[in-house]
């Protein structure tokens, strides 16, 4: 599907999020008044990046039944939430003409500020079917960017769903570009056909599978409703942080290597098993995001929507030189 993110920062700038949402719209199957409201709500979005924000970026991200708008920045942030979403207010220096009506013309929305450091908004649409495809009570969010210069993200992800079990990956192609993103497309297009095998199996399958492609780094999650767990393998250097209901966490760690190589040495013969309650939060992002930060200092955000957190998280930490993904999964007690 039609998708991606943009940097916002030059009146120029809304012209391109307002195309690229309109695109993503149709391309979503969502009726014509739903693709009026989201080109409206995105270019208010934009125009706001510009007008108040540094750094602003906004990403559109359709999948199965919905479309998702996000915008982020790294400042100012908005020293007074509420305020900020009634009609008419606006502060200079803070990001808040139009969040009102933004709520409105969306199906679902959220925010997230803290004064001083940036804002992260969310604006949903879905479709004929407002239950997402996996079901399974999961919320699942996410957010691509390209490296600069590249208009197609050599990073991609999917979530596909049989017989009671989530499995959702996250691959990153080596280098970036058209090559980085067939990589990747391989990568999901095993998930697509066959959730229900293992991730250890998942992952022997893409590996003698890569062929001439250039190989990637892969996380894959799976989620067993009936167990309550999480099973998870991965090769490469993706981080994936396990933040559970009671507050504490652990990072998930991969085999060193490449998918794709089949040079790999002591892989693991089975994925970590992991509880699942349905308060927890799985964070994974690919090295386009710096790991350094941790989900204990970052619980005002980690109780957002899935899709706010993965915004923030490639907003605040993206390092901005490669391509760059975000793919966050809450229980459906999360929030």
């Amino acid at each position: 599907m039609t998708g991606g993110a943009l940097a916002v920062t030059a009146p120029g700038h809304v012209t391109r999020a307002r195309q690229l949402a309109s695109r993503a719209a149709r391309d979503a199957g969502l009726p014509d008044p739903d693709v009026e409201r989201v080109v409206l709500a995105t270019t208010e979005l934009a125009t706001n990046l510009v007008k108040y924000a540094t750094d602003g970026l906004l990403a559109v991200m359709p999948t199965e039944g919905r479309l998702d708008v996000v915008a982020t920045d790294r400042g100012p942030g908005i020293e007074h939430v509420s305020r900020s979403m009634r009609d008419g207010f606006s502060t200079t220096g803070t990001l808040g003409v139009g969040l009102g009506g933004i709520r409105r013309m969306a199906d679902e929305f959220d925010i997230f500020s803290r004064y001083g450091e940036g804002t992260t908004v969310l604006a949903r649409w879905h479709g004929a079917v407002e239950e997402a495809p996996w079901g399974s009570g999961l919320r699942i969010g996410a957010v691509l960017r390209a490296a600069p210069g590249e208009t197609t993200c050599g990073d991609d992800w999917v979530a596909a769903h049989a017989d009671g079990v989530v499995t959702v990956v996250l691959s990153d192609g080596l280098g970036h570009g058209p090559a980085a993103a067939e990589a990747s497309r391989s990568v999901t297009a095993h998930v697509r056909a066959r959730p229900e095998a293992s991730p250890s199996e998942l992952l022997a399958a893409m590996d003698a599978d890569m062929g001439p492609r250039r190989g990637a780094t892969v996380a894959i999650a799976q989620f067993h409703t009936a167990r309550s767990t999480v099973s998870f393998c991965g090769v490469g250097n993706s981080t994936v942080r396990l933040v559970r209901g009671d507050g504490t966490h652990e990072a998930l760690v991969s085999t060193p290597g490449i998918v794709g190589r089949r040079q790999r040495s002591g892989r693991r013969s089975s994925p970590l098993v992991r509880p699942w309650d349905g308060r927890g939060l799985l964070v994974m992002h690919t090295d386009g995001v710096s790991e350094r930060w941790t989900p204990a200092d970052r619980t005002d955000v980690l109780a957002h929507d899935p899709a706010t957190v993965a915004g923030w998280l490639l907003g605040t930490y993206g390092r901005h030189r490669d391509d760059s993904g975000v793919v966050v999964v809450s229980g459906s007690g999360t929030t």
